[in-house]
């Protein structure tokens, strides 16, 4: 890090105008207890004024397309024009809509030193499927998750360096995945695709590809990962993380929201 580059600054995915109530929680609590670090939406073009209060967010525009689907947005997350934006901060945290913090833990997790931390996804088949045996396979969900710029962006240059073809269709790639899965063959890069063509979500290529063209990537494993966040089986996770929360958690609505509603700052 540069003496004018900055520690990290925090990136929220906001492509509607209008906030649900949930929306407004995970809102509340970024500012709540993340309100002194730099923060930006990422947005398309089109966006329209905002209905709600986002005086001190700064908006990074991009192209329209890659807000109309998960396939999409994904496709985003895996482009090196996607960091650039970023070059001024050594890492950036993504907050979607979707995801509360619960304390000021962000520069110890920065200084750490990971690459990349997300709340670990349980069994992932298709973490077990691209590692190698006895390889961890927890890997990191995206939603709310801890990237370093500079290693996002070389491994996104590896990785495209070595692309010998494209794919435009997504259905073909995850057939494709399968058969290197049945051939014992998924252990080694993606099927000498750039980024932008992995099948799956893109917290899939960051948490189980990325290592294999850039082999100092480091993901942070799964203990640490669960004190970083939680998302799927938030009670399992809150046992197993010695009763304690974690920093932040992902998708906290959906699964089990009975569990989140007294951590829920009014």
């Amino acid at each position: 890090m540069n003496n004018k580059t900055k520690k990290v600054a925090v990136v929220i995915p906001c492509y509607k105008t209008i906030l649900s109530s949930d929306e407004k929680i995970s809102l509340k609590h970024l500012n709540k207890f993340l309100g002194r670090y730099d923060k930006f939406f990422i947005s398309p073009n089109s966006v329209g004024k905002l209905s709600f209060d986002a005086a001190k967010i700064k908006t990074i525009y991009f192209a329209d397309e890659y807000f109309t689907s998960v396939q999409k947005y994904s496709k985003l997350l895996t482009t090196k024009s996607f960091y650039e934006k970023f070059l001024g901060y050594e890492y950036i945290l993504i907050y979607q809509f979707d995801a509360l913090v619960f304390s000021d833990q962000l520069l110890s997790w920065c200084n750490k030193g990971y690459d990349y931390i997300g709340a670990p996804l349980y069994n992932s088949v298709i973490g077990n499927l691209s590692q190698k045996k006895g390889s961890p396979a927890s890997g990191g969900n995206g939603g709310f998750s801890l990237r370093k710029v500079e290693s996002f962006i070389k491994t996104i240059d590896l990785a495209e360096s070595v692309a010998r073809r494209t794919l435009a269709n997504r259905k073909i790639g995850q057939f494709w995945f399968l058969l290197a899965a049945l051939t014992n063959r998924s252990h080694g890069i993606w099927l000498n695709c750039p980024p932008q063509n992995y099948p799956f979500n893109e917290d899939g290529f960051w948490s189980f590809e990325a290592v294999k063209y850039y082999p100092k990537f480091k993901v942070a494993p799964f203990r640490e990962a669960l004190e970083f966040s939680f998302e799927k089986s938030p009670e399992k996770c809150f046992r197993l993380n010695n009763k304690k929360l974690p920093f932040g958690c992902h998708a906290w609505a959906r699964y089990n929201r009975i569990f989140w509603d007294k951590y829920l700052i009014s």
